[in-house]
């Protein structure tokens, strides 16, 4: 019985001991952290973007994108994936037009996502001036950046502007 007793005592410290010699040696891992933007740092992110993009600065504009970011511009159209590829669609840019100038961007966020109502004059290399107006869908990934982009604009309006 004295046996019993001192081994039921013995357990509770053999089990604490186990316990400490287990929890040392667990390698800790911590959650990644999120990276909520504020409504102020998306505007701003975004009035970065349009003033980049009206000043053919291609790699700026990327440098806002995740790097598998989408981006459909137009919505119907095939998407664009990943920096490189969006980068190489803004590049296009300067061949076709001249200026291009931000006129109004009206961006409503909500949670990591936002709407732009945005308004653009392009002029063509032959003179062709036109305004084009849009809303663009973006939302942010965890890490702060674009994750997908999508552009609502008649198409139609806009291939037959760059033909004059």
């Amino acid at each position: 019985m004295k046996n019993q007793n001192l081994f039921l005592k013995k357990v509770p410290a053999l089990a604490m001991a186990l316990m400490f010699l287990i929890t040392s040696s667990v390698t800790r891992i911590e959650a990644a952290t999120t990276y909520d933007l504020t409504s102020e740092q998306i505007e701003t992110v975004l009035e970065d973007v349009f003033t980049k993009l009206a000043a053919f600065d291609a790699q700026g504009v990327v440098s806002h994108f995740a790097s598998d970011a989408v981006v459909e511009d137009p919505v119907g159209t095939p998407p664009i994936q990943g920096t490189q590829a969006i980068a190489a669609y803004l590049g296009s840019f300067p061949t076709l037009f001249s200026q291009i100038k931000l006129y109004s961007l009206d961006v409503k966020v909500c949670g990591q996502e936002a709407a732009v109502n945005w308004r653009l004059r392009f002029k063509t290399h032959s003179g062709n001036t036109f305004f084009l107006e849009g809303i663009g869908f973006f939302k942010f990934n965890q890490a702060g950046k674009i994750q997908t982009e999508r552009e609502f604009f008649d198409l139609a309006y806009f291939l037959a502007q760059l033909q004059n």
